[in-house]
């Protein structure tokens, strides 16, 4: 009994040792694919996914897949059917939350209560007609104890009016009431120094914001658009309730 014990545990570690070797070589051969298909690209994790023979690359807040030969490259997403959740996006919202925090908050324009239960960070144009109307319900956010965290996306990009007032925003002395005035449409000093504008803008584009607004909520979901401030706490209760 002991002698057939022992040779189980044997041949389990064998099969063990196959499995870890293989996932090793797996995980080599797809960092050497996206090597040579994305040459400046350094992902921050390659692990096998729930699909056979399909590896997951994390790259910042961006989830590609590519096969274990390191072959071929998929952008898209895995969906559990027969437990309706999108796996992409659980594991997106992570690395999105992360990508958007890592900005630091030096770097936004915050407009907080005293007290707050919730944090939204919201890509925003100052021209941009929803934009003006979320940052005009501004005190509705606050009395739904809800924190909000600017960060520029002017949608006409480097040299626009937008961009241009977007610096200005950042540059003024007192940065809420400069966003505060800038969108109700009026004139502000157009000063420039050095700012986060541009850094803005190439964050908003790696985690997919195609609009303004744009609000990633504090675990990191994308939603697209306005969403007025009730309905947004709802969601954010909804939230707390499902964990």
């Amino acid at each position: 009994m002991m002698q057939m014990s022992a040779r189980w545990v044997y041949l389990s570690a064998l099969a063990l040792s196959a499995v870890f070797a293989s996932a090793q070589a797996g995980e080599a051969e797809v960092r050497a694919g996206l090597a040579k298909l994305l040459p400046d690209a350094k992902p921050d994790r390659v692990a096998e996914s729930e699909v056979s023979g399909l590896y997951e690359v994390v790259i910042g807040p961006q989830i590609l897949y590519m096969s274990k030969d390191g072959k071929y490259l998929v952008q898209g997403r895995i969906l559990d059917v027969a437990g309706r959740k999108d796996l992409t996006e659980e594991k997106q919202a992570a690395a999105r939350k992360k990508a958007v925090d890592a900005v630091g908050e030096d770097k936004m324009v915050i407009f907080a209560p005293k007290q707050y239960r919730h944090t939204v960070t919201v890509f925003t144009d100052i021209e941009c007609g929803y934009c003006r109307k979320l940052h005009g319900e501004m005190q509705a956010y606050q009395d739904e104890g809800i924190r909000v965290r600017y960060l520029f996306f002017p949608r006409a990009g480097l040299g626009s009016g937008a961009y241009k007032e977007a610096v200005a925003v950042w540059c003024a002395d007192d940065r809420q009431k400069a966003m505060t005035d800038a969108k109700a449409g009026k004139e502000i000093p157009m000063k420039t120094c050095d700012n986060p504008v541009v850094e803005h803008m190439e964050m908003g584009e790696l985690i997919g914001v195609s609009g303004t607004p744009a609000m990633v909520l504090d675990d990191g979901e994308l939603l697209p658009g306005y969403v007025p401030a009730k309905r947004l706490a709802a969601m954010f209760d909804a939230k707390k309730k499902g964990n």
